[in-house]
């Protein structure tokens, strides 16, 4: 049985596992409305019975007829149990659609004699045949789609399940009363209708054959035993604790659903007196409460899209408990009413749907039989109570606003007690989806993460919110490494950490720090270290500390690395040299996650992690959506601030005829320079006009990072510098032995960065640093050392001696030989080979050095 689990684990959904999918739901969804529309054929019909023989009102019919729907489930779940796990669920979901065709066929003649009593058995019947079934629809859908889709695909089913009975509700009560008035007999009225669902079930017997034949995962003997068996399926349920507070969610939400469908009715019958139009008036209350169970599910399936989402479930409750409440303050002849039903019904299928997913997730393939059995039961306890609930409180004179307000307190306590429960997936659905509304996040390669085990995750580090930012990336829940300081304070990130499950660690006790990493990774846990040690102040990557690789060693895990491209720029990055205090540029902030390669525990060395990481980020940088059209960049108007020249505009038609792809790659370039702090957006920065460069800096810069620009020629004079420090605040200076030997002697107090084969006389009263290029490709950039601002960060170099900067993001490289690399940026994916090759060597901080 474990094999089988793996099997569904990693199971990849064939296009014929498709087709019977969506067979499945289709079928799951006719029965559904097959037996929701006569059970609400039924009522009206009753009601109108009742009023001829003079007793007047509506009757029980419906407090009957919900007793008789829970009643299989109640008594017969232990046999669908086993029928789910013994023989084919392909073979059960057949036989049920031909037993259906046959109970619609009894129905349609108990009408027909006017024999209520006949009609009032056949539904019975099809109680019957909707409890053999459905454990046998929900343990298909993980072999059918496996495990990674199980939350979207069990959404879709339960959803068009429910939209199925709502539609079957809404539709019979309209068909009812519009066949009543044209014929003035009931018995007449839900004849004809009775006989079409007949014949529509027809075509349900022959698509249940096109299924996929799934084989029985168990050939378990049947003892008497097995009738009783309820308790014992509860008690295994229940003695998982994930199975026990998911499935008495699950039931919560079934008894919800039971008393809004008996108030939709009492509502209808105090608004009609169970007269002429009253399966209408039900309808349009069912309507509303199934639109919102329609919207609420939808809603729900797509946040499991990726994910199964637990942080739903509380959301869900607590936009049930504000429905029940407006709807208690609403008049009931108000067409408020419905709105707010709308509004209870979407809260209720929110709170349903991840709940639901979560049940088939981690129940045994073995016992999934049993299980879903055991929570079919519960779900019917929960119905009969609903029954039960709704009939007491009608019988001691409740009005509906109260009967409101009491449900609203019921779901208030779960909704408490959910939160509870469930605190950990609450605050991480509602803080990432605020982050959500700030970062628009594209993921790539997520497969890549390992579907189980350990992992050891090693990515860059540019904000305080990259905990954020791999979280709602990743596949599987993620623990992080914290400085046990924070676990010391009695403040809101203490909270948060132990709340998330971090991992503390003490950097004065590295081995020990080590060792409780490493047990995290042996559990089976998905652990992440930033191996920097801090946040980048440079926009590049530091130094890889070591740690990670001991831990991987000790746990011998997975290591898999992952760059986050586009962070740096925000307000939670240290560009701009200062963190949180600076505005936006834009919301939504684009942000690109990129998953690497697994790795080998013992091929996790630092210099092999920093090498995927660049090559990560080398096609992150290439998927910005700024790339795609070079040519509606080019077509806004650009021009320098000190007025046009001929320089300027040969410049400008040089690049406008290059070809697209060398337009993407000086664009590219131009992002990889904006990643430095030297350059911020709307700056002003004075370029030398004469230098290869010169269009990166200019043209490129000023297009995709805002930046303004002075462009210069040999003619550059002192004064004329000083007359630009003057009137503007001049952010840097960037040029070659032009501009140096101007700048030299000036007052000028902004960076100089300049581009040369030889490195400079930098004695001088401003600040210089040298650029790294090659074939007019800026490869690297110095900068002043940036400053540090907590106790945590440690020294950063912006420049070191004898180097030509640190190699920019968005370049992947590799060791040709001794003193010689080859750098690419992977512009889309590598369709442009604009591979570069460097003569000289790169340390073990990213700083690169040109040969002599």
């Amino acid at each position: 049985m474990q094999n089988l689990r793996e099997r569904e684990e990693h199971h990849i959904a064939s296009k014929r596992d498709e087709r019977s999918y969506w067979t499945m739901v289709t079928l799951a969804a006719q029965n559904a409305f097959n037996d929701k529309a006569a059970q609400f054929f039924l009522i009206p019909l009753a009601a109108w019975i009742v009023i001829q023989s003079g007793a007047g009102g509506g009757g029980d019919m419906k407090y009957v007829l919900g007793a008789l729907i829970v009643a299989p489930f109640i008594f017969l779940s232990p046999v669908a149990g086993w029928i789910s796990d013994r023989f084919s669920k392909t073979s059960v979901m057949r036989a049920s659609m031909v037993i259906q065709l046959g109970v619609l066929v009894l129905i349609s003649l108990g009408i027909y004699l006017q024999n209520l009593n006949i009609g009032i058995l056949g539904f019975f019947l099809l109680a019957i045949q909707s409890t053999i079934l459905s454990p046998a629809k929900k343990g298909l859908v993980k072999e059918m789609v496996g495990s990674e889709r199980l939350g979207f695909a069990s959404g879709v089913l339960e959803m068009a399940s429910v939209l199925a009975i709502c539609v079957g509700q809404i539709v019979s009560g309209f068909w009812f009363d519009n066949r009543l008035a044209a014929t003035g007999d009931g018995w007449s009225a839900a004849l004809q209708p009775m006989m079409i669902l007949t014949v529509l079930a027809v075509p349900a017997v022959i698509f249940s054959f096109t299924m996929k034949f799934y084989p029985s995962p168990s050939n378990r003997p049947f003892r008497k035993e097995i009738l009783w068996e309820h308790f014992g399926q509860l008690g295994e349920l229940f003695h998982d604790r994930r199975l026990k507070w998911s499935c008495l969610g699950v039931a919560f939400f079934w008894f919800f659903g039971g008393f809004i469908n008996l108030a939709a009715v009492q509502l209808a019958e105090q608004l009609t007196g169970g007269k002429q139009g009253f399966g209408s008036e039900m309808a349009w209350f069912l309507a509303a409460a199934s639109g919102g169970i329609v919207l609420g599910g939808l809603l729900g399936s797509l946040g499991c899209r990726r994910n199964i989402e637990l942080g739903l479930v509380p959301i869900g409750s607590l936009t049930t408990v504000a429905g029940c409440v407006a709807m208690a303050l609403t008049p009931l002849d108000s067409g408020w009413m419905k709105t707010w039903m709308v509004f209870t019904g979407a809260g209720g299928a929110l709170f349903l749907v991840p709940l639901n997913a979560y049940v088939q997730d981690v129940v045994d393939p073995s016992k999934r039989g049993r299980i879903l059995a055991g929570l079919n039961l519960l779900d019917c306890l929960a119905g009969a109570g609903a029954v039960a609930f709704q009939l007491a409180l009608s019988k001691f004179g409740v009005s509906m606003s109260g009967q409101f307000v009491a449900m609203a307190v019921l779901t208030l306590v779960v909704t408490g007690f959910s939160t509870k429960l469930l605190p950990q997936h609450f605050v991480r659905f509602t803080l990432l989806s605020v982050f959500r509304i700030f970062y628009r996040q594209k993921v790539l390669h997520a497969e890549r993460m390992p579907a189980e085990g350990g992992v050891l995750i090693v990515p860059n580090h540019v904000t305080y919110i990259d905990s954020f930012i791999l979280t709602a990336a990743s596949p599987r829940p993620i623990r992080f490494l914290m400085h046990d300081n924070f676990f010391k304070r009695d403040g809101i990130i203490a909270k948060f950490s132990k709340l998330f499950d971090t991992v503390p660690i003490s950097p004065s006790k590295a081995k020990e720090a080590i060792t409780v990493a490493a047990e995290a990774v042996a559990e089976g846990s998905v652990v992440c270290i930033f191996p920097e040690g801090q946040l980048t102040r440079s926009g590049a990557m530091l130094e890889m500390k070591r740690g990670f690789e001991m831990i991987a060693r000790k746990a011998q895990c997975t290591v898999l690395p992952v760059y986050m491209d586009g962070l740096w720029g925000s307000i939670f990055s240290f560009e701009r040299g200062k963190l949180f205090k600076k505005v936006p540029y834009k919301l939504p902030y684009g942000v690109t996650v990129a998953w690497g390669e697994a790795l080998e525990w013992n091929d996790s060395q630092s210099e092999t992690v920093r090498k995927s990481l660049h090559k990560l980020s080398a096609e992150a940088i290439g998927m910005r959506e700024i790339l795609h059209y070079p040519a509606k960049l080019l077509g806004q108007d650009i021009e320098p601030l000190n007025g046009e020249s001929a320089m300027w505009r040969t410049m400008l038609d040089r690049v406008r005829a290059m070809s697209e792809k060398e337009q993407r790659a000086l664009f590219t370039n131009a992002l990889q320079v904006a990643e430095s702090p030297a350059f911020s957006k709307s700056g002003i920065i004075v370029v030398d006009g004469t230098t290869e460069l010169a269009p990166v800096f200019s043209i490129g810069l000023m297009l995709v990072h805002r930046v303004r620009v002075i462009l210069t020629d040999k003619e550059v004079t002192k004064e004329q510098v000083r007359e630009w420090d003057r009137q503007y605040q001049i952010e840097a200076y960037v040029g070659g032995e032009t501009l140096h030997t101007v700048l030299k002697d000036s007052d000028v107090q902004s960076g100089v960065f300049y581009h040369t084969r030889g490195l400079l006389d930098t004695e001088a009263v401003h600040p210089c640093y040298p650029i790294g290029a090659v074939d007019s490709c800026v490869v690297s950039i110095s900068t002043k050392h940036p400053n540090a601002i907590s106790e945590l960060n440690l020294f950063q170099a912006g420049w070191k001696e004898g180097s030509v900067g640190r190699l920019l993001p968005g370049f992947a490289y590799q060791v040709l030989a001794e003193g010689e690399m080859e750098l690419k940026s992977l512009v889309f994916g590598g369709d442009l080979d604009n591979g570069v090759l460097l003569k000289g060597r790169m340390d073990a901080s990213g700083f690169l050095y040109f040969a002599e």
